[in-house]
């Protein structure tokens, strides 16, 4: 697993600071096989927020993770593997550390990056996969509710690629093992 962070660097320092990590990432066989568990958490602000109030920079990527790391916590304690940030008004976000991509037929959407989220590198990776095998993909603000009626559901990152959502607040969703095999073998695979 390789970081890259850049900052601004020091305070009222007239050069940017980077610098890369690089460690051992974590085999998520398992996950990718068996799937998660998740459940909704509140993010604790309402759908029009971004728009309303841009300097609150929901959309950022920052070095805190304290908000992100407290939800795991919290899912766990509710008996899930991980956790879906929802609206306060009901409309689905992203998880922690992952995009959100759930199927309908033969369409694929995730949570449209205007709701304080931004586009997930896998997502779009993915996307682009789903598209040239003839598959429907977009965004759009997907209610809560309606987690429950997919036809299958993943948690997409670059390190634990695509983990299939067997269930959302302890009610139990679909899963397509044959086609997550597929995703799971794209994301693995030498690309561009």
């Amino acid at each position: 697993m390789i970081k890259l962070i850049l900052s601004r660097g020091i305070e009222h320092g007239p050069t940017p600071t980077a610098w890369t990590t690089l460690a051992p990432a974590a085999d998520f066989t398992a996950v990718r096989e068996r799937g998660i568990r998740v459940v909704t958490l509140d993010r604790g602000y309402d759908s029009t927020v971004p728009a309303r109030a841009p300097w609150l920079l929901l959309g950022a990527k920052t070095l805190s993770y304290a908000v992100n790391m407290a939800s795991l916590r919290e899912a766990r304690r509710r008996g899930a593997d991980d956790a879906i940030f929802v609206t306060t008004d009901g409309f689905v976000l992203e998880a922690p550390t992952a995009s959100l991509v759930v199927r309908r037929g033969d369409r694929f959407t995730t949570p449209a990056p205007t709701g304080g989220i931004l586009h997930g590198t896998t997502q779009l990776s993915l996307f682009a996969y789903l598209e040239e095998r003839g598959f429907e993909t977009g965004y759009e603000q997907i209610p809560t509710e309606a987690l429950a009626t997919v036809d299958a559901a993943w948690l997409v990152s670059s390190v634990r690629l695509a983990a299939p959502i067997t269930a959302v607040d302890r009610a139990d969703i679909p899963t397509d093992a044959a086609l997550t095999a597929d995703l799971n073998a794209y994301l693995l695979s030498p690309r561009d």
